[in-house]
């Protein structure tokens, strides 16, 4: 027997994390599309505050994702995983008592620091469990359940404010983060884990430069999904389709995980390009198919354009960064990626938000889909262009 099968993965504290994980992350991806609709409806606030308030939770997870390891030095994992996965649990109970919009954003900053800070502890606590032999192995199933989750936290959010009110969304949330936080109780590292790191917010000391080029392509591309997330849904009840946001967001989740079945092995037989230029194409493709035609067929068929291509994208993206940084930067270039990753998702969902009150939802779809093209052109000048000139430098050497 080969050590990768011989070395155990699904033990006790590997579920336990897995499933703990799950439970804190559906809140998250369900208020990106209901909290909108809540500052709209509820609070009957502007578009512009509707994104704002999506914009403000991806800010603090922006600000605090990149301190967790400084609070883990400072003190201990155990205290800041149960700790911030705590508070998380009260922020959803504060929005029953939340009635005034300032107030509103304000728990919303206060649950995307607390979010960040448990989910990035979490993340890290889970790829320590897995064993070296089945890393890549491990980490998939940790990300898959992220994903799951982006299906999971619309379909029910949706359904639950059809059915019974927003008051109840926010027990649904408080409830399952409690559970995710009881699931996380009882485990316990069998060695102690040293944190260097100090807290600061420097950019010198939290970023990986060498990657920030490509980074700013999933910025930038975050920015039009961004446009998704926070709007779709309003966009659905404007359209008279509000029946069908919770498959569009089931859809969306189950294309992404799909397509990367098999396009991860692509990019490693033929580099990235060839499985990121129909990414693009497919993003923006969804885009114009999400402005053309509200009607079932065009919102689902343009979520399975839209989760294919950001499927596609996102962990590619991601690979070539950590491709162009040395290997004991592979944290650094991981906390990078994901900062500018949440930076575009908050810009988009404010900047979105005043384009909307200007030229309304279909337009600003239809304007999207040559935004994500003229990403495409970025990312051709940042490295696309570099990998087609290797491969002709390699095809000379050859012949």
């Amino acid at each position: 027997m080969s050590k990768s099968n011989s070395e155990s993965l699904w033990t006790k504290r590997y579920i336990l994390t897995i499933l703990g994980m799950l439970f804190v992350f559906v809140p998250y991806s369900l208020y990106l599309p209901i909290m909108p609709l809540y500052v709209l409806e509820e609070l009957g606030q502007s578009v512009e505050m509707a994104g704002l308030s999506n914009a403000l939770f991806l800010l603090a997870s922006v600000l605090f994702r990149t301190q967790t390891a400084g609070l883990e030095s400072r003190f201990g994992h155990r205290k800041v995983l149960l700790g911030s996965s705590f508070l998380f649990f009260l922020s959803h109970l504060l929005f029953l008592v939340a009635a005034q919009p300032l107030w509103v954003l304000s728990v919303r900053f206060f649950g995307g620091a607390c979010f960040a800070i448990a989910n990035t502890a979490i993340m890290s606590m889970g790829s320590r469990f897995v064993p070296d032999s089945r890393k890549g192995e491990g980490i998939a199933y940790l990300t898959t359940v992220v994903t799951a989750g982006s299906a999971i936290g619309p379909f029910v959010g949706l359904k639950l404010e059809a059915l019974f009110g927003f008051q109840a969304i926010f027990l649904f949330c408080g409830l399952s983060t409690l559970l995710g936080w009881a699931l996380l109780l009882p485990i316990r590292e069998k060695t102690q884990v040293a944190f260097a790191q100090e807290l600061t917010f420097s950019p010198k000391k939290l970023l990986e430069w060498q990657a920030i080029p490509v980074c700013s392509v999933i910025l930038l591309v975050s920015i039009a999904y961004a446009g998704v997330l926070t709007f779709a849904a309003v966009y659905a009840k404007e359209q008279g389709l509000a029946e069908l946001t919770d498959w569009f967001f089931v859809v969306l989740a189950f294309c992404a995980v799909m397509v990367r079945v098999f396009t991860g092995r692509i990019m490693d037989l033929h580099g990235p390009n060839v499985v990121l230029y129909p990414a693009f194409a497919l993003l923006a493709a969804g885009m114009i198919l999400l402005g053309a035609m509200p009607s079932m067929v065009g919102m689902l068929g343009a979520a399975a354009l839209i989760g294919a291509g950001y499927g596609v994208l996102v962990p590619t993206v991601q690979t070539i960064a950590v491709q162009k940084s040395r290997p004991e930067r592979a944290s650094v270039v991981t906390a990078t990626y994901f900062t500018f990753l949440d930076l575009g998702l908050a810009a988009g969902a404010y900047l979105l938000g005043t384009l909307v009150s200007s030229f309304g939802l279909g337009h600003m779809y239809w304007m999207l889909s040559f935004f994500v093209i003229a990403v495409w052109g970025v990312y051709v000048l940042v490295h696309g262009r570099h990998v087609l000139a290797s491969k002709v430098e390699l095809n000379k050497e050859l012949s």
